[in-house]
């Protein structure tokens, strides 16, 4: 006799699951009470330059008094955290104070050794 093969039994929440479900809402954000966060797109443009660092720059978001946004580090990812931490600061404060964001658009095209990153950043 063949042993029946049975589904295995999964306690996961379904993506089909309605609103209506018995299972609460461990957090009780429902409708229109959820916050909305915004979220923009950080571009950034990375090299290697030539004492083998990396470098990298904001090429949507136009400087402030303190100038454009770029980093330098041993790694790409040192140097992207460090800009996205400034491209965020910087647009916090102005979508707090309600000022116009000053994106570049579009941005300059990057220059023959750079390469581009798409970095999304939630306020």
């Amino acid at each position: 006799m063949i042993p029946e093969v049975r589904e295995p039994v999964m306690n996961t929440p379904s993506n089909t699951d309605s609103a209506t479900s018995e299972r609460p809402n461990p957090l009780g954000i429902t409708g229109d009470s959820k916050p909305t966060v915004p979220v923009f797109s950080c571009i950034v443009y990375v090299c290697k330059t030539a004492d083998g660092t990396i470098r990298g720059r904001v090429a949507n978001l136009a400087g402030d008094d303190s100038g454009e946004i770029s980093a330098t580090g041993n790694s790409e990812r040192d140097v992207l955290l460090n800009v996205t931490r400034e491209f965020k600061a910087r647009v916090l404060t102005m979508h707090r104070e309600n000022q116009e964001i000053a994106w570049i658009d579009p941005p300059q095209p990057p220059l023959d050794n750079e390469q581009v990153r798409f970095v999304p950043v939630h306020l």
